[in-house]
């Protein structure tokens, strides 16, 4: 994108919301696209971006200390209760960018917002990988601040299938919802009662507080992804393919083959949710694992009535000063859907999200190893998805990265118990 398209759509940005820039300290909702060149294809031959030696150490433990993400089969007790320690205290800190949101609710804001069809920031494109690298790095370094030893440990879900294995346990996630109570949580230190969800999907109109889970319920991924599908993704070697997006051809888009989109026709703005694109194929790997753990999808008449009656009407997050820059408030929906709570946009309300994205970070960093510090477009996709274009939400808080940034975590201050 050249500078004055970018001027163009930040102004653009600005004037729509411009209440909301007041409420927020005046960040604009978009990453700055900078194009240092047409013949760069790798983050080694790429020019650093302004903002790279700020941006980095910002990534990194003010301590100097690699953080060893692990296995979460092999975390200790102590190594569980620190991460579930952590979460829990930083639902209740005060967030420093969105007041009076609490960190973790910023985050999963940040997740919602993120699929804003003017910023497109996170999915459904290359920035797939990296915007997630990013995301779930802060939110461990704020664990850290909390307790200095705590970690993001990834959930294998090649092999960890069961809905008794280890993670679904009261002393870290707690296990599968509760059928008798709209299948909400009851179980684990995030059950229903202490832990209140308060950011919800746009067209969300039932908004429970309680997170909502049903392992295994979905039709459309009944099952957790197999080994061999796991290679198969690895060893799809070219990073991603035109058109940039949830169609890019899979056996030449490793990005893609993993997020999950199959048979896709068209992306297209949806005025509720964001950015939807039209599937007819199966839904694998990332996609498929948050639906393996939401379960099934219904509609607002078919809602049970005991998901109705712990319900708790709120305002729309669109009318609140909280609501980030480029996220329009919904037009009415004659039904709403009620989805488990990971099948959501604002999927980190369940925070087994973060093991989820943590086995997604292992494997770029592994597919990385394999194939070389390799990343496409260089330009030509949307804003805040080419080799050196800054990405949003980040540099609204100062941090200035790109996806050429990120390519290695060990630079980022951390590194798996399984990389080379």
């Amino acid at each position: 994108m050249d500078a004055r398209r970018f001027d163009r759509l930040t102004q653009a940005l600005a004037t729509r919301q411009s209440s909301r820039r007041a409420a927020l300290g005046g960040m604009v909702g978009a990453g700055l696209a900078t194009i240092l060149g047409q013949n760069l294809v790798t983050a080694q031959d790429a020019t650093p971006a302004m903002g790279e030696m700020m941006a980095t150490p910002a990534l990194t433990s003010p301590t100097g200390k690699v953080t060893v993400r692990k296995n979460g089969s092999a975390m200790t007790a102590d190594e569980k209760e620190a991460f579930t320690d952590a979460v829990l205290q930083l639902k209740k800190t005060e967030s420093p960018w969105t007041p009076p949101l609490s960190i973790y609710d910023t985050f999963v804001l940040w997740h919602r917002d993120a699929f804003d069809c003017a910023l497109m920031a996170a999915h459904m494109g290359p920035a797939f990988f990296p915007w997630h690298r990013v995301f779930v790095r802060l939110f461990e370094l704020e664990l850290q601040k909390v307790h200095p030893d705590a970690f993001v440990p990834y959930w294998d879900w090649t092999v960890d299938q069961g809905k008794d294995a280890y993670l679904w346990q009261d002393d870290l996630m707690g296990g599968d919802g509760d059928p008798e109570h709209g299948y909400t949580l009851s179980t684990g230190p995030f059950r229903r009662g202490e832990w209140e969800i308060k950011i919800f999907d746009f067209d969300d109109r039932v908004r429970n507080p309680s997170i909502i889970r049903d392992l295994a319920g979905s039709h459309l991924t009944p099952k957790l992804p197999t080994p061999q599908e796991y290679e198969d993704a690895l060893n799809i070697a070219t990073y991603d393919s035109p058109p940039w997006n949830a169609l890019a051809p899979v056996d030449k888009s490793f990005r893609n083959f993993f997020e999950g989109w199959r048979d896709c026709t068209d992306d297209y703005c949806d005025p509720d949710v964001g950015m939807q694109t039209t599937c007819h194929g199966p839904h694998p790997l990332h996609n498929g694992v948050h639906l393996w753990v939401a379960g099934e999808v219904v509609l607002a008449h078919e809602v049970p009535a005991a998901v109705m009656e712990a319900a708790t009407p709120v305002a729309s997050p669109a009318a609140s000063p909280v609501a980030t820059p480029g996220a329009e408030a919904p037009t009415p929906a004659s039904s709403a859907s009620i989805l488990g709570t990971m099948a959501a946009n604002s999927s980190p309300s369940d925070p087994v999200f973060w093991m989820h994205h943590s086995m997604v970070d292992r494997t770029w960093s592994t597919w990385l190893q394999r194939h070389g510090k390799t990343y496409v477009p260089v330009s030509g996709a949307h804003f805040g998805q080419n080799l050196n274009d800054y990405m949003w939400p980040y540099q609204s808080i100062g941090l200035n990265i790109s996806p050429a940034m990120v390519m290695d975590s060990l630079k980022l201050g951390y590194k798996y118990d399984t990389d080379e």
